[in-house]
């Protein structure tokens, strides 16, 4: 299957771009104002990005950020962003910007049923930070 963000997405529809990445609105849009943040080179899951893009991921959030919480009546946004077989097919890495509203039930529609996990284990894995 064809990579969407790679084949499917005109540089006319970009908002912004950066060296590494570029921001376009999704087509599914959870919120009005919802925004795709999408590498530029295919890499399939977070662990993949070079430690460069990835500070100029984390400068491209806050600047999005605070351009909406300081120009548009939210509450604040959500940045969200799946990894590895968990990701939507057809696509590459990206990361979810969704402008959030008083009483958006954003989280009340969210179910997971619940599985298990070491927490001990975890634990350990972060050096017994708790």
């Amino acid at each position: 299957m064809l990579c969407q963000f790679c084949h499917a997405i005109s540089s006319h529809n970009y908002l912004k771009t950066t060296a590494h990445f570029y921001v376009v609105y999704d087509i599914d849009p959870i919120q009005q104002g919802h925004l795709l943040i999408i590498s530029k080179e295919h890499y399939t899951n977070l662990r993949s990005l070079p430690r460069h893009s990835l500070y100029e991921l984390i400068e491209l959030e806050q600047e999005l950020t605070e351009l909406l919480e300081t120009h548009f009546d939210i509450q604040g946004v959500s940045i969200l962003q799946n990894n590895g077989k968990v990701m939507d097919e057809g696509t590459h890495f990206h990361v979810h910007v969704v402008p959030r509203y008083p009483n958006d039930a954003f989280w009340d529609n969210q179910y997971v049923p619940q599985q298990p996990l070491s927490l001990t284990k975890l634990t350990n894995l972060l050096g017994g930070i708790v």
